[in-house]
């Protein structure tokens, strides 16, 4: 499963103009609010050097990178939660989503109409934050008196003891995600799939002539979510610089005092927002590159890839990027003792290039 992505925020914030950036596509971004009006979906690889790498060195039939999958859905307004503008239709495309990037007006353009009037990206901030509350509110409140009526055995009533916690919570207008729950807790409501509950980055989508520092905008939104929770970008230069032909991306972004994409950044912030790794398998000729979650263990690993691989595991036989890249061949690892045996508590290591054993 590809990591899902979904991209939220007021109307006329710049969501389409950085959904067609990531993805290339043609999404429909106008200056007047709802013109997204069915979710727009797509699917982008993830750069990865080390892959091209591999594939320079195993020389396999096919190679094949990690993916993450983006929603961009309509923008929300107050009221969203019940129904405003194109209400709980859009949140509904976004519950399944692993994490949420909440784009951020932080750019002067009279051109662009401002839903909320004027720039003030605390205010848009809050504005979304207290919707998606409503709605994980109104969800909740639905779960929990279903489970009263459900009688009161001990599965359903631990289930219904953490609901209403959640309940009492989101009504002091605290989110999931700030909660103190247990492991046990989080298993037990995770399929309710909380909006407040999922990880969230903010964009600050700038003007060219914030980019790269940010402007005053952008420190307000730093100031009020945690520098390190805002990724700053101009969804414009993104968009500009999807059309521009390889080679001239690199003069591009060295005009502007920028060592990479906004996108690129914005992929590889989503991974360390979720703790997320990359591992290799080489199978049957084909090469292919994983995402896992940090510290899972290698029968999980393998089960990413097929369930009978986690039911079944045996061992893995792993050797890391680094002493691949190195060597340039397999065999010479093989005859240099540095292909590790590991079992089932071993944790799956980013670059890690794996091979499971397994019965049927």
């Amino acid at each position: 499963m590809s990591l899902f992505i979904g991209i939220i925020g007021l109307p006329n914030v710049g969501k389409s103009t950085l959904f067609n950036a990531l993805t290339r596509a043609q999404a429909e971004a106008s200056n007047y609010p709802f013109c997204t009006v069915e979710p727009n979906v797509g699917m982008v690889e993830v750069p990865d050097e080390r892959l091209v790498r591999l594939n320079e060195i195993i020389k396999p039939e096919t190679c094949t990178p990690t993916h993450i999958r983006f929603v961009d859905i309509a923008g929300l307004v107050r009221g969203a939660s019940r129904g405003e503008g194109l209400g709980n239709r859009s949140l509904g495309h976004i519950r399944e989503a692993d994490a949420l990037v909440h784009v951020v007006r932080c750019f002067e353009d009279d051109r662009v109409a401002s839903v909320g009037g004027g720039v003030d990206p605390v205010r848009d901030v809050e504005t979304v934050g207290a919707e998606l509350i409503l709605a994980d509110l109104e969800s909740a409140e639905g779960a929990l008196q279903r489970l009263r009526k459900a009688g009161l055995r001990a599965p359903e009533k631990r289930e219904q003891d953490v609901v209403s916690r959640v309940v009492s919570e989101l009504e002091q207008e605290v989110p999931v995600r700030a909660l103190d729950l247990s492991e046990d807790e989080q298993r037990v409501i995770k399929g309710y799939h909380f909006l407040t509950g999922k990880p969230v980055l903010y964009l600050a989508n700038v003007g060219e002539e914030d980019v790269p520092g940010g402007g005053a905008y952008a420190e307000r939104l730093k100031a009020c979510c945690g520098p390190d929770r805002v990724l700053v970008i101009s969804a414009q230069i993104e968009s500009e610089i999807a059309q521009l032909p390889p080679e001239d991306r690199e003069v591009f972004l060295s005009d502007l005092g920028l060592e990479e994409t906004g996108v690129e950044r914005l992929i590889l912030a989503g991974y360390r927002l979720l703790d997320l790794i990359t591992f290799y398998t080489v199978a049957n000729e084909k090469l292919r590159a994983w995402q896992l979650v940090g510290g899972t263990p290698a029968p999980e690993a393998a089960g990413k890839i097929h369930s009978d691989m986690e039911q079944g595991f045996i061992r893995a036989e792993v050797v890391s990027y680094g002493d691949l890249a190195a060597a340039g061949d397999m065999d010479r690892l093989r005859e240099a003792g540095k292909i590790r045996t590991e079992g089932k508590d071993y944790p799956v290591q980013d670059g890690d290039v794996v091979r499971f054993l397994f019965h049927v």
